[in-house]
Order: C-alpha cells, then structure tokens, then sequence
C-alpha cells in the first residue's frame, strides 16, 4: 500500500515540473517569433553644409617681405672731431636739416689762408697789369723814335719783347688769381661740409658715431630709411605665372597688424625662373601714407588675377582626406545615404573651394569625415 501511495507521488511531481518548463519557455519562444526581421542597421549622425553660389576670386598666393624704395647712407665729405649730433634712432628726418657738425676750426684756418692766397694773386695781377700798360707805352714811345732815327732798330726790338714779356705776366698772374680762387672755393666747401645735412628724407634706422668721435672722410654717420612708399617682394609658384599681370591688385597682411588688410599693385615681373625652387619673383609697390609698414616685415597674400560670377562653393573640410592630401572628391547625403562624388577643382582660398564639375547648387557635403564614414552608409545630418 505504502508502495503504491509512493509511486502515484513521484508520477504526480514529474508532471507537475513538466508543466512549469513548458510555461516557463513560452516567453522566449514569443521573443523569438516577434523577432524573426534582421536588426536596423546603424545610422551614423554627420555635419552637413549646402553647396552655395557666390561670386569667386581668383587669385594667386605670395609670400614675401617688404622692402623700402630708399635707403641712404649719411656720409660726410671731410673728416674730423664729431661735436653735435641731433638726431636718435627712429626719428624722422626731412631732406636738407641739420643732422650733425664736425669740428670747424681747422676747415676756418684752411679757409682764411686761401682768402689770403687769393689777395696775393690779385695783387700781383693788378702789378702785371701796371707792367703791361707801362710796356705798351715803351713801345708806342719807341716806335715814335725808330721812325725820327732816334733809336736802333735793336732798341726798338727790345720794347716789342718787354710788351710781350709783360702781358705774359698777366696771364700767368690772371691764372695764378684764377688757381687761388679754385682754393678758396674748395676751402669754402670743406668749411661749409662740417655740417651735415639729410640728403633725403626718411627714419634713421642707425646712428653709427657719438659726439666727440674721430671721423674719416665716407664714413658711414646715419642711415635713413624711407618708409613712405615700399615694394612687397615675394615669391609665386612658377606654374602660376601666366595669370600674373602688371597693374594687378594685391592685399596682403603682416603679422604685426594681425587681420588688417593692406593692399597695392603687381609692379614687376623677374623674368627668370628661380632655379633651386621653380618659383618667380614678383614686386608689388605699396602705399605706406601712415607709416604703419616697415621695412624688413614678413608680409602674405594674394595677387587678384580674376573673378568667376555665380561659381559653386563648397566648405574646404568637405573634401575626403587621403595618404598626403586630399582627394579632388566629396561625400553628398542623397536618400539618407552618404555617396562619394568626384570633383573638379577650379581654386581654393582660407577655407573655402571652387568647384567647377560634380555638384549642383543645394547639394548637401559633408564636413566632418572620419575613418567609420564609407560609400553607401546610412546617415542622418545632426541639427
């Protein structure tokens, strides 16, 4: 009895577990029907900018420096003992002031002593003079004589050569007047060159020698710097070099002024091709009316060669990166996938590119391209 009652107690446990598995699979079971379809692919979120119309400078990029149209060196003509200078450097300078003095006693001495000279030989000119009008006389006295048998004709012969004799002596004393002025002159310029004068005008942009300094004759005292007008020198790729013109605008900014934009005009084309880098040396004269250009400054900007109306512009970070560069190609969003486009480039500037064929104006290129974006991918343009 026991026995029985035994049996129909383990047959009733092995149902009743049964049944709890089988309920208990039926919510996995649901789980699984419900998801019979593949998972949704991933969509990936990017930065998208319209394809835009605008009117597109053409330029050509230069780099370069500034250079002054005038640089002088203040020499003086004479040497001597420095005593006055009055100008620092970095003053500014106008054509013809006084700009220092050399000691001028000695040049005063030199002076006063060709003065004299030069009365000696005008002394001994009006004595010639004398001389010569005496002699003529002689001779007028002589011919008289020779003509009543007063004389010998020998006598007669020696008043001729004395007028001779004398008016040479007058044009050797005429001479000898002629060469102490010369000296006079000379000597008025020495005196006079003690004191040195700009011979232009402009900034000094070095003062060699102090007061009390020895100077020798050429000796280097200022240098001035004309700040007024200078040439931006700089240098463009040789490829480029027929779209340069004469007369062509430039704008160019300087490290020192930050964003401010200078400008001027293409006034010189090298005709040779630099050798060790293929590039072309071009000068562009520049306007400096406030003087905010120096000379020596590093100067970067663009030779305005031409202007494209209506042309398609795209962001610069649009364009896929590749080994060393860029690839002439984009990434436009059309039906919410991401689709590679080949692009030909006419010119790009900053941040911006010109493209001539594979857009269309409205186009939606993406700007921020990592390595996971590939050719067909879902995506989705974040707001």
């Amino acid at each position: 009895m026991n026995t029985r009652w035994l049996k129909s107690f383990f047959i009733l446990a092995g149902l009743l577990f049964a049944a709890g598995q089988c309920n208990c699979s039926r919510p996995d079971a649901a789980k699984e029907a419900n998801s019979g379809h593949d998972p949704a692919p991933n969509v990936l979120l990017v930065k998208a900018q319209p394809v835009t119309r605008q009117d597109w400078i053409e330029t050509v990029p230069i780099t370069g420096s500034l250079r002054t149209l005038s640089t002088v060196d203040v020499k003086p003509e004479i040497g001597g003992r420095l005593i006055a200078v009055y100008f620092e450097e970095g003053d500014f300078v106008r054509k013809d002031q006084l700009m220092a003095e050399i000691d001028p006693v000695n040049y005063r001495l030199a002076y006063n002593q060709a003065a004299a000279a030069l009365s000696v030989a005008e002394a001994g000119l009006e004595r010639a003079r004398v001389a010569a009008d005496h002699a003529r006389t002689e001779k007028e006295r002589a011919d008289n004589l020779l003509r009543t048998g007063g004389i010998t004709e020998k006598d007669h012969q020696a008043a001729e050569t004395a007028v001779k004799e004398a008016e040479t002596q007058v044009k050797l004393a005429e001479a000898q007047c002629a060469q102490a002025r010369a000296a006079l002159a000379i000597a008025e310029k020495a005196l006079n060159d003690c004191k040195i004068f700009a011979p232009a005008s402009g900034h000094v942009q070095k003062r060699y020698f102090d007061r009390g300094s020895l100077l020798v004759p050429g000796v280097t005292l200022y240098t001035l710097v004309d700040n007024s007008r200078l040439d931006f020198e700089g240098l463009i790729p040789s490829y480029q070099l027929a779209a340069i013109k004469i007369g062509q605008r430039v704008t160019f900014t300087t490290p020192t002024w930050g964003e401010r934009i200078f400008e001027g005009t293409v006034s010189a084309i090298n005709p040779a091709i630099e050798p060790d880098n293929r590039s072309v040396k071009v000068k562009v004269r520049v306007g400096n009316p406030d003087g905010a250009l120096r000379s020596g400054m590093y100067a970067r900007g663009e030779i305005i060669t031409g202007r494209v109306p209506g042309a398609l512009v795209i962001p610069r970070d649009s364009l896929i990166p590749e080994k060393g560069g860029f690839a002439d190609a984009v990434y436009v969003v059309r039906e919410g996938k991401a689709h590679r486009v080949d692009i030909e480039i006419g010119g790009s500037r900053q941040q911006q590119v010109w493209v001539r064929k594979g857009l269309q104006e409205g186009d939606m290129v993406i700007t921020e391209i990592g390595p996971s974006l590939q050719e067909g991918m879902s995506v989705k343009i974040s707001s």
